[in-house]
């Protein structure tokens, strides 16, 4: 008879990587990479990019994405084609990058994808982004869909102000939003 010991480690011995297909619908994977704010780090998925955020340190920003989006991430070694020329200087490489938007409302995915369409260099208000989603009246949930953007920078939020074009807050600050904009050579 076959003792419960044994029986494990005869399990064991029949455990089998999974495919790379399924292990990339399960794990992120992050990487770090050099952005127009510093040091960056990014969260993607088979989908796409899905987390950018400046953490001090790779647990802290894995830490954040578990509590975000409820998914295992583990450090990449590849990273997304175009990702270092989205993030450069003029920044339009990144309306190209595939982004995973999944977990969002789809009010938040209109917004967002709207916003993305922003060209480079200039600036639209929250009011034109209400319009052009369909909901006029909805300004203010524009700016908190923003506020929520898991992807400042691919998608540029930072190019959306107030109606009198006065900048306002920013994910990672003011003084954050006025370097991306003086960057682009933003009016």
């Amino acid at each position: 008879m076959i003792t419960p010991d044994e029986l494990a480690d005869e399990l064991a011995g029949l455990r089998v990587d999974p495919p790379a297909s399924l292990r990339d619908r399960v794990l992120a994977r992050w990487v770090r990479v050099p952005g127009p704010l510093g040091e960056l780090y990014v969260a993607v998925t088979e989908a796409g990019i899905a987390y950018l955020r400046p953490e001090a340190d790779p647990e802290a920003f894995a830490a954040d994405f578990r509590a975000r989006f409820g998914r295992p991430i583990v450090p990449g070694d590849e990273l997304p084609e175009g990702l270092l020329r989205a993030l450069g200087p003029d920044a339009e490489g990144a309306r190209a990058l595939p982004v995973d938007l999944r977990g969002l409302t789809p009010f938040a995915r209109d917004v967002l994808t709207v916003t993305r369409q922003i060209p480079v260099g200039e600036t639209r208000p929250y009011a034109w982004v209400a319009s052009e989603i369909g909901r006029p009246k909805a300004v203010r949930a524009v700016g908190t869909a923003l506020g929520r953007n898991p992807v400042p920078i691919v998608i540029p939020c930072h190019r959306v102000t107030r109606t009198d074009g006065a900048p306002s807050g920013y994910i990672f600050g003011p003084a954050a939003r006025e370097r991306l904009l003086t960057a682009e050579r933003a009016a």
